[in-house]
């Protein structure tokens, strides 16, 4: 899975995209998880529905869905999202796809030397997610 979802690194980031035309942080995840035959829902605020799957950060493994709040990281809910890429000691990257000017379109993040911790909601392990990833 993560092999196929990076081959997207440097499509556009387009809000409503869906496509490799550009792609907004749902429709990447939709896209990619689509092929696997994951069901997801559109839009980050619908990954609340998803909270029952979720698992400690320090439990996450590749192929896991990471929740983050929007660029306002007092409004505790979903505004943003990635798929879990790698993880090793004091390292975990996440594939999304970013309107930031710092790391536009499809981008692969390091978790510890962003910004994101102070905006991180759950990682969500969703039945299949991790079984080829």
């Amino acid at each position: 899975m993560i092999q196929y979802a990076r081959q997207y690194i440097g499509v556009d980031y387009l809000w409503g995209g869906a496509s490799p035309k550009g792609f907004d942080c749902s429709g990447y995840i939709q896209y990619v998880y689509n092929k696997y035959d994951i069901n997801i829902p559109r839009t980050t605020r619908g990954y609340t529905d998803l909270y029952q799957y979720s698992v400690p950060l320090r439990e996450a493994q590749v192929g896991d869905l990471i929740v983050f709040t929007g660029t306002d990281a007092k409004k505790r809910v979903p505004g943003h999202a990635g798929i879990i890429s790698h993880i090793e000691e004091g390292k975990l990257l996440f594939l999304h796809s970013s309107s930031s000017k710092k790391h536009y379109g499809v981008t692969e993040t390091n978790y510890y030397k962003s910004g994101y911790p102070k905006r991180f909601l759950t990682v969500i392990r969703l039945p299949q997610s991790s079984q080829e990833a």
